[in-house]
C-alpha cells in the first residue's frame, strides 16, 4: 500500500521507568487506545474502515493502520489543519473529542504522550502532550438550539437518570435524549414504540450539524391526517392536466434535457 495511505498512533509512557511496548501494555489501556484511533480516524462521517489494516510496532506502543485512498483523504484534511492549536472547532467533533482526551490524560499523567504521523505526507508529526495546548479558537463550535426530532422511542426510562432512545426517522440511527422521570411519570399516553414528535434542546455543531447534549422539552401532539375529499380533487385535477401525456417520465426526461 502507498505510503501516503498510512497513519501511524503512537502512545508514549513509562511503565516501572521503562517504556511501554506492545508487550507490556496493559489490555485494559491497549483497547482503549485501540478503540479511540477507529473512532478517530471514523470521525462523525463514520468513515468506512472495513477494508483498513494494522500492524503493531515497536517504539512505545505504535499502531500503523494502512487506510485505502477513499479513506485516508477524508481523515487527512483535519490532520494537515492539526498544525495549529488552536483547530479543535474546526476540525471534525469526534476527533477533536479524541485529541481533547489526549490531552487531558497527558496532562494528568506527565509520563504519557501521543503522536500521529503519516510516513511520506509533508505535514509534521502531531504530538499531544503536557506542554500541548490544542483548544476551540475564537468561534465556539457548538451552539445552544432547539429542534424538533420525529421517529420511534424504543426505550424509554432509566434508574437513575431518565431518558429516551429514539431512532430517526430520517436517517435510521438511535439517539439518546434526557428527560426528568417526573415528565415521563406524568405522560398519560404509552410512547413506546410508537411514532412521536419531540421538541428537544440540544448544542449542534455550527459545521457539521451534529447533536449533542440532547435534552426533553416536550412531547408535541402529532396526529398525521389527511381529508380524502381534498387528497381524490387533486387527484382528479391531476389527471385531467396529464390526460394527453403517454409516458410521464419520458416527459419529465425530455424536459431535463436526458435520454
Amino acid at each position: 500500500m502507498n505510503a501516503s495511505e498510512t497513519i501511524e498512533f503512537v502512545l508514549h509512557q513509562k511503565v516501572e521507568g521503562a517504556d511501554v511496548t506492545p508487550r507490556t501494555i496493559g489490555f485494559s489501556q491497549f483497547n482503549e487506545f485501540n478503540r479511540q484511533v477507529e473512532e478517530f480516524l471514523s470521525g462523525s462521517a463514520r468513515v468506512k474502515l472495513a477494508d483498513s489494516h494494522v500492524e503493531i510496532l515497536e517504539g512505545s506502543y505504535k499502531l500503523r493502520v494502512f487506510l485505502p485512498a477513499s479513506a485516508f483523504s477524508l481523515v487527512e484534511p483535519d490532520l494537515r489543519q492539526l498544525r495549529r492549536e488552536d483547530v479543535l472547532g474546526d476540525i471534525d467533533p469526534r476527533r477533536a473529542d479524541i485529541l481533547a482526551k489526549w490531552q487531558n490524560r497527558s496532562k494528568r499523567d506527565k509520563s504519557l504522550a501521543y503522536e500521529i504521523r503519516s510516513p511520506g505526507v509533508v505535514w509534521s508529526p502531531i504530538r499531544i502532550s503536557p506542554t500541548s495546548d490544542f483548544r476551540v479558537g475564537a468561534v465556539h463550535p457548538w451552539v445552544s438550539v432547539e429542534k424538533y426530532l420525529f421517529g420511534t422511542v424504543v426505550d424509554m426510562g432509566g434508574a437513575q437518570k431518565a431518558n429516551i432512545h429514539l431512532r430517526l426517522d430520517a436517517e435510521g440511527r438511535i439517539v439518546k435524549i434526557g428527560s426528568s422521570q417526573a415528565y415521563l411519570e406524568e405522560q398519560d399516553t404509552n410512547r413506546l414504540y410508537r411514532k412521536v414528535l419531540l421538541h428537544v434542546r440540544a448544542e449542534q455543531h455550527h459545521r457539521t450539524g451534529d447533536l449533542r447534549n440532547l435534552q426533553l422539552i416536550a412531547f408535541v401532539d402529532y396526529t398525521p391526517v389527511y381529508d380524502e375529499d381534498v387528497l381524490d380533487r387533486f387527484a382528479a385535477i391531476g389527471r385531467e392536466a396529464w390526460y394527453d401525456v403517454e409516458d410521464a417520465a419520458a416527459w419529465v426526461r425530455e424536459l431535463r434535457g436526458g435520454d
